[in-house]
């Protein structure tokens, strides 16, 4: 009866129970029994199902169960396989923002040094190197240059032959002068023979009368026109003789001697050119036929702008370099000051100015490897004070634009900082002078009190800006410095 009613529920054919001692275990880490995979539940074979005998419930039961722990393992390696992904994603999340995140900030004060020692204040400019002298050498006489007898860079001295110079004319004129000359003489000659003639006459006539005693009259030459006839010849040999000195001194000419000693700067003289003409120089451009330096002292000509040239005075030295040569550094002096300003056209100052002064700065022994026409670079020194002490110009602060002051770093840990009141006894762009070295005796310069004690001490740390304190804005001069320290 059983038999039948499981025909006609399920008309197919019975599931046979599989041997599950003799089917391999799932390979899920652990020993299981395989069953046959049972009908769905929910269906008509589920209401089949549920008259299985007590072992067909058991081995689905069984299978059913295998089936929850498998699912179960699958969402657990599923969740794993999440975190793991997540985690490393966060990981990235979280390096990438370490790296791009901007490092903190840490406060520090932007400090310098107090420097004790020289401190000077300079204008700077740059100029052309001349000689103190020279002489441009033109020949009196046209001609053909025949002969030349120096070249550039030779000392000559004065009174020697620079070149001979060709020209027949000047002897035609030197041999009709001396001609000139020769009959100026004799007409002297004549004429004075004549005046003794005339006087010999005069003085036979005296004596002579006739027989009644009378006089006779005098009828031969006249001693004082004999005297205007010599008279006039010697003015006219004079004048025969000063044309034939200066035909022979044209002529003479011919030979160009060297008018002062010195070094040959400028040799453009050739064999066979007419002299009188312009010269060429190897540019082709322009230059005198030869020109004479006298190269045993030369001068700078700097333009110093209307700023500065008030601190400018005759007699301040002046460091002098020169960019061809980096080894040479010499020392001059100002040796005079232009009293008419020239225009911005004319300025070769290393400023702004529109009107400039031209300076002149004498070097007492240059170089002998310099030349003229170098450029020169000068450093003119305008005040220069010794054992003082100096702080940046920037750290300087006021608060009533009066009154300075500095802060001075007292802990380098902890950037505290100290107010020192200081006195400005000299400033430019750079530094400061608050004051002299402790035990230094110094005068300030002229018209000022005795430059006092500096209440900053060589080497302590002066706060430029970021100081625990507010500070002022500095005043700021003009001009270059240098701080040699002690």
């Amino acid at each position: 009866m059983t038999d039948d009613i499981r025909n006609v529920a399920d008309p197919t054919p019975p599931i046979e129970q599989p041997d599950t001692d003799r089917m391999p275990a799932e390979d899920t880490g652990e020993q299981t029994t395989q069953s046959p995979i049972p009908v769905l539940p929910g269906t008509e074979a589920q209401d089949a199902y549920e008259g299985l005998d007590a072992s067909d419930a058991e081995a689905y039961a069984k299978l059913k169960a295998r089936r929850a722990e498998r699912r179960r393992k699958k969402l657990i390696r599923r969740g794993i396989i999440a975190g793991a992904i997540a985690a490393v994603a966060l990981v990235g999340v979280v390096a990438v923002n370490l790296l791009t995140q901007e490092p903190e900030a840490v406060f520090e004060p932007i400090t310098d040094i107090a420097i004790a020692g020289t401190y000077t204040d300079s204008v700077d400019a740059r100029g052309s190197l001349e000689p103190l002298s020279s002489t441009v050498v033109t020949p009196a006489v046209s001609g053909t240059i025949a002969e030349v007898r120096v070249a550039a860079g030779q000392q000559v001295q004065a009174g020697d032959v620079l070149m001979i110079i060709d020209n027949p004319e000047l002897d035609l004129a030197v041999n009709e002068a001396l001609r000139s000359l020769q009959a100026a003489e004799a007409d002297l000659a004549a004429a004075k023979r004549a005046r003794t003639d005339a006087y010999n006459e005069w003085y036979a006539y005296d004596e002579v009368t006739d027989e009644e005693g009378n006089v006779i009259p005098y009828a031969g030459a006249d001693p004082a026109a004999a005297e205007d006839s010599v008279a006039a010849a010697e003015r006219a040999v004079a004048s025969a003789q000063a044309s034939y000195d200066q035909a022979v001194a044209t002529a003479g000419q011919r030979t160009v001697t060297a008018p002062s000693s010195g070094s040959i700067v400028a040799m453009n003289a050739q064999v066979g050119a007419d002299p009188s003409e312009p010269a060429a120089n190897s540019t082709g451009a322009s230059g005198p036929l030869v020109q004479i330096a006298d190269l045993s002292q030369m001068k700078v000509t700097i333009q110093v702008s209307e700023e500065d040239i008030a601190r400018v005075a005759v007699g301040q030295t002046a460091q002098v370099s020169f960019p061809a040569f980096d080894d040479i550094m010499l020392q001059g002096t100002v040796q005079n000051i232009a009293s008419i300003a020239s225009g911005s056209g004319d300025m070769i100052y290393m400023g702004d100015s529109s009107v400039s002064f031209a300076v002149d700065i004498l070097i007492d022994q240059p170089d002998p490897r310099l030349k003229p026409g170098m450029t020169a670079q000068v450093t003119l020194i305008t005040e220069q004070l010794d054992n003082v002490v100096m702080v940046p110009s920037m750290a300087l602060s006021t608060d009533d634009g009066m009154n300075y002051y500095v802060m001075v770093e007292t802990d380098p840990e902890t950037h505290e900082t100290e107010r020192r009141d200081v006195t400005v006894v000299a400033q430019n762009d750079s530094y400061a002078v608050v004051g002299r070295v402790e035990g230094a005796g110094l005068q300030a310069p002229e018209d000022e009190p005795e430059i006092p004690p500096s209440p900053v001490a060589d080497g302590e740390i002066i706060v430029i800006s970021g100081g625990s304190m507010s500070m002022g804005d500095g005043a700021v001069g003009s001009g270059a410095a240098s701080a040699d320290a002690l």
